[in-house]
């Protein structure tokens, strides 16, 4: 499977990620949230052929372990963060260079590739920094095929900070379904850097749960 890969830049950052303090916490996430991206993938669980999606790639250490999972693969990835966007690509040079990594600088809310393109999504750390959320959440569903899973983790504390964990997760799980994504489940545990928050869901395979997703 091929996808071309836009150098242009189509995000506005949101998440205050840049300059030396984006290079700053970048770094900081590469140590502590390792292993928050590799349970993710794990969750997600990509074929080795896969065309994989990584929504808020931060430094690229996601990246690299989907690259290592996708050894007939493509990764793609956004990120609002310029700063984040050149840790990524610098982590990732190789794979970047051959074509099998596509990373853009980009809002979840514009997703720069066309409908059906993905395989699965993964999205560590990021799923509450969307916004627009619904927006983004219909992008999201656009881009990724039918069947094809969408996995989020994210830390309790970062949730907390816009609302209580169980109201957050029921209003989440709410939304999914709404833009097209069914068999929705969630879990938690523990990690280096504190408590997750992990949601599944599929894109829905029928025509109905389409157009609800578009509208």
């Amino acid at each position: 499977m091929y996808f071309k890969c836009l150098a242009s830049r189509m995000g506005s950052d949101t998440t205050g990620f840049e300059g030396t303090a984006g290079r700053l916490a970048g770094a900081v996430m590469a140590r502590l949230n390792r292993d928050m991206e590799d349970a993710a993938i794990d969750e997600l669980d990509p074929g080795a052929a896969d065309c994989v999606l990584a929504v808020g790639f931060g430094p690229g250490v996601g990246i690299a372990g989907l690259l290592a999972r996708l050894p007939g693969g493509l990764v793609a990835g956004i990120d609002p963060s310029s700063a984040m966007l050149e840790q990524a690509q610098r982590r990732n040079r190789a794979a970047v260079d051959a074509g099998r990594a596509c990373l853009v600088e980009a809002d979840a809310a514009a997703i720069p590739w066309p409908d059906r393109t993905f395989h699965g999504a993964v999205a560590v750390n990021s799923i509450q920094l969307w916004d627009p959320f619904d927006a983004s959440l219909r992008e999201v569903a656009r881009v990724l095929a039918p069947g094809a899973a969408l996995v989020t983790l994210t830390h309790r504390w970062a949730i907390e900070r816009r609302a209580p964990v169980t109201e957050w997760t029921e209003a989440t799980t709410a939304q999914l379904r709404d833009r097209g994504f069914e068999a929705v489940g969630c879990k938690t545990a523990r990690y280096r850097s504190g408590e997750g928050v992990l949601l599944r869901a599929r894109r829905c395979t029928s025509p109905r749960c389409g157009d609800r997703a578009a509208t």
